[in-house]
């Protein structure tokens, strides 16, 4: 796939899933949009978006549906996880290496292994 770095006002981005965010429409985001490819040739893509305040999201294409993350904690790498309590995805990398996880926080099980960004 592709990588690219842009920086945009937030009406001129036409994704949905963003409208979840409350993100002030002046607000200039920097995007970086890639797909990750996982076992089995899983594709997954996915926009990371930072906004001016600090605050990092992913937008993940999961299971059919974009699925909405938030930057926390994590010990080393990236760690994005699901707003929707209901759709509880994980998203964890570090360099172009990614894993995802499905479920509650502190005992989410593995579904795609092996992923590298493209």
């Amino acid at each position: 796939m592709f990588r690219f770095i842009l920086a945009v006002p937030v009406a001129a981005l036409a994704m949905p899933a963003l409208a979840e965010t409350a993100v002030p429409a002046d607000t200039t985001l920097s995007t970086i949009q890639t797909e990750y490819t996982c076992e089995r040739g899983v594709r997954v893509p996915v926009v990371f978006i930072n906004t001016e305040a600090g605050e990092s999201l992913a937008i993940a294409q999961l299971d059919g549906q974009q699925v909405v993350m938030t930057q926390v904690v994590s010990g080393s790498g990236m760690r994005y996880r699901s707003r929707d309590e209901n759709r509880p995805y994980e998203l964890h990398g570090k360099g172009n290496d990614a894993l995802i996880a499905y479920g509650p926080q502190e005992n989410a099980d593995l579904i795609l292994r092996d992923c590298v960004s493209n």
